[in-house]
This record gives structure tokens, C-alpha cells and sequence, in this order.
């Protein structure tokens, strides 16, 4: 059996009960990670991670939601699944996903290492010309631009073994981590993105964005914006990582990005 799980915290009662709700009407059985909350993290852990003296660190509650996926990744390795199904309780989830994690109930194709479930709404994508990956009605293509986000993914046991082990795992912020050029994961391992897309965060969907729902408690409403230096910094080694690692997808990095269409729109 796939395993699935979503992540929500116990004072947001309200998300999951719609998260519940969308797996039942769905005819899906997923399994609630207790989310991670930033006074229950160890106090050496959070010194590690977010001491602002240390350098470059998530906040506390960036931490402690990399600590959530965590968790979920190493309960489906201690189930010995191979691939895990993982979302945050925020997402509205399509009536195709059923029939899509039908095709990967034993396993993911050859060489894909996550698959990107989600869509970002009006932020388009640059993806792969070559060799997409066709499963059932679904295509998959290969990310080759940051796309945030991780309320929904398919990850492989190599994968999360891997992460698991990384001691630059917590460095990043979760999504970030696995799904932006400043990460390791998009260059050196196979990131596609399913089309359509079967899930959405209620904050980019016109349809769930006024939903009480919607409201975050991760997101911080005025985020410090980055040193002008260190973006600067960030782009020209990621323009660098572009030309070492994605050097024969000339098509897919100078053509235009891609709209990710949600599968019920």
C-alpha cells in the first residue's frame, strides 16, 4: 500500500479536517504527521540551524517544518515502502489524483528520484524538452527552475535515504531544499513535475483564497529581504550550476517557462 501522508499541527483543527475530508471523498487513506513546532525543537538543534551569528539560517518555524517532511519521510523508510507520498494540510487536491498514485503504487519510473505533484498558480516553469516521462494520462518532465512549494510530492526511498544523511539538509528551508537552484537536489537528481498538476496551495488558488483555511502559520507576512550582494552571489553560482549540470537542456533553459495547469481547472 502507498504510503500518504499530510502535515498539520494540533491547534490548526480546521485544516485538518479539510485535508480529511478531501482524502475521503477521494476514497484515499493518509496518515496525519503531528507537525513539528519551533518549542519543541532542541535547544542545541535550534542553535545549530537558527543562529543568525552562524551564518545564513532558516527561522525557527522553517526548521521546524523541514523537521515535519522529515518525519514523514522516516516513518514510510521504517514502513520499507519505496516512494512516499507527502503533503501540507493547505492543499486543495485534484479528483485525478487517485488514478495518478494508482501508477506509482509500486514504484516511480526508472531515474526519477521526486516528482513535484504541486502547481504554483500564475508561476510558470522552466521544464525539460528531453525525454518526458509518460505515465497513464500524466506526463512528466524534468525542473529546471525553482519552483517553491511542497505541498505535494512523490519522494523515492534513495532520495530520503540520502537527504536524511546530508548534514546540509537543514541549511535550506524544505522546499527550497528540494525544489530551488540554491539546493543540491534539482542539479544532481532527477526533479520532474507531474502535468497537470494534482494539488494547490489554497493562497495561489482563486478559488481557496479567502478560505479561513488559507491562512499560514509558517509564512512570515514581512520577511527580511536578501542582502543585494548575496542574491547577486546566489544567481551567478546558480547560473554556473546551470551550465555544469543541465549543459543539454540548452532548449528548456533559454526557451520560455511553462504555466502549470492544474489538473481540475
Amino acid at each position: 500500500m502507498l504510503p500518504i501522508y499530510f502535515i498539520n499541527t494540533a491547534r490548526r483543527t480546521d485544516r485538518r479536517e479539510f485535508m480529511e475530508r478531501q482524502f475521503a471523498a477521494l476514497g484515499l487513506v493518509a496518515t496525519r504527521i503531528e507537525a513539528v513546532t519551533p518549542e519543541t525543537i532542541d535547544a542545541a538543534v535550534l542553535n545549530r540551524f537558527c543562529n543568525p551569528s552562524r551564518g545564513h539560517r532558516v527561522r525557527p518555524k522553517e526548521l521546524a517544518n523541514n523537521l515535519s517532511h522529515q518525519a514523514a519521510w522516516r516513518d514510510f523508510l521504517a514502513a520499507g515502502a519505496s516512494v512516499g507520498v507527502v503533503f501540507e494540510d493547505d492543499g486543495r487536491l485534484s479528483e485525478r489524483l487517485p488514478e495518478f498514485l494508482a501508477l506509482v503504487s509500486d514504484g516511480v519510473p526508472d531515474g526519477v528520484d521526486v516528482i513535484k505533484l504541486e502547481t504554483m498558480g500564475r508561476r510558470p516553469l522552466r521544464l525539460s524538452h528531453r525525454h518526458p516521462v509518460a505515465l497513464g494520462a500524466f506526463t512528466l518532465r524534468r525542473m529546471l527552475s525553482t519552483h517553491f512549494g511542497a505541498c505535494g510530492y512523490v519522494i523515492t526511498k534513495r532520495l530520503a535515504e540520502a537527504a536524511l544523511a546530508d548534514p546540509f539538509l537543514n541549511t535550506l528551508v524544505n522546499d527550497a531544499y528540494l525544489f530551488s537552484r540554491h539546493g543540491p537536489i534539482l542539479y544532481r537528481r532527477q526533479v520532474y513535475q507531474c502535468l497537470p498538476a494534482l494539488s494547490i496551495q489554497l493562497d495561489q488558488d482563486g478559488n481557496g483564497r479567502q478560505s479561513p483555511v488559507a491562512r499560514s502559520d509558517v509564512r512570515d507576512d514581512n520577511p527580511v529581504p536578501k542582502p543585494r550582494l548575496r542574491r547577486v552571489t546566489e544567481n551567478l553560482r546558480a547560473a554556473s550550476r546551470d551550465a555544469r549540470y543541465f549543459g543539454r537542456e540548452w532548449r528548456g533553459l533559454l526557451g520560455p517557462r511553462h504555466p502549470i495547469p492544474f489538473a481540475d481547472d
